[in-house]
């Protein structure tokens, strides 16, 4: 199991941002002049001449309605983009504490079949083949050993895509990926995964559920969406019994990916 799914099992802290409010500020009000001494009378205006009427102008161009068209190209977003575009500790349900950081670092996770990496690789971008150019992640403990896990990875043009669709591929054969982690002491672990059912959002949607059996037992249900080359991961962690993510969690995530990718 990824250390970094470990980790989470350790109550993590959000600190809370002070918000200051600006008070609007008045300029002082001149007085008005004191009337003194006795008013004189208006002099009598005298008649304007008559005026030739004004010609007759040309009208102006009817302006040209902007055309209703698709949203412009979704940009590539940076690592301080897709943390703000991270759902914060309020927008999940049940959410007593939440951390946020960078993806990657943890010890890659190596599937005994290569046939099978392309879903390890999914579930761990920033330490697959082809990383992604900037990954961000989220853990919010929901319970004692639960939570919601959330990764939103931005990948090169047509890498998400790539990663996604091979991911997609390799499920069909992988409904047990035996595996080991070098950088934790080898340990070997095996996944169960099973192929789930969900709503398609964004561009593809792709979702099963993996139970992990090594020195520590934990199952996740995942939910992939892929927006333009943003590939947005997030998996319900429970000892047994997971549920699938929330789909309005999900869409909630989407939706601020894409208005990201969009501003």
């Amino acid at each position: 199991m990824r250390a970094s799914h470990k980790r989470f099992l350790v109550t993590a802290v959000l600190p809370i941002a002070l918000l200051g409010s600006m008070a609007a500020q008045c300029g002082p009000n001149n007085p008005e002049p004191s009337d003194t001494g006795t008013a004189t009378a208006a002099p009598t205006a005298t008649a304007a001449p008559t005026g030739k009427p004004a010609p007759t102008g040309t009208a102006a161009p009817t302006a040209t309605a902007a055309p209703t068209g698709k949203p412009g190209p979704a940009k590539s977003l940076s690592a301080d983009e897709l943390t703000k575009a991270l759902l914060s500790k309020a927008d999940v349900p049940g959410a007593t504490d939440a951390k946020t950081g960078p993806a990657g670092g943890d010890s890659k996770t190596v599937a005994d079949n290569a046939a099978c990496q392309p879903v390890l690789d999914l579930m761990d971008g920033m330490n697959a083949a082809t990383k992604p150019t900037a990954g961000v992640e989220g853990f919010y403990k929901t319970g004692s050993g639960a939570g919601v896990v959330i990764h939103l990875d931005q990948f090169g043009a047509g890498q998400g895509d790539k990663a996604f669709s091979s991911a997609a591929a390799a499920l069909g054969s992988c409904s047990s990926i035996p595996g080991s982690v070098p950088g934790n002491g080898n340990e070997k672990i095996t996944m169960s995964v099973s192929k789930l059912s969900y709503s398609t959002l964004g561009d593809a949607t792709l979702t099963f559920k993996v139970a992990f059996t090594g020195e520590e037992s934990a199952e996740y249900s995942y939910v992939f969406v892929r927006s333009g080359d943003v590939v947005i991961g997030i998996s319900n962690l429970a000892k047994a019994s997971v549920p699938q993510p929330d789909q309005a969690l999900v869409k909630k995530q989407l939706d601020q990916v894409k208005a990201a990718q969009q501003h």
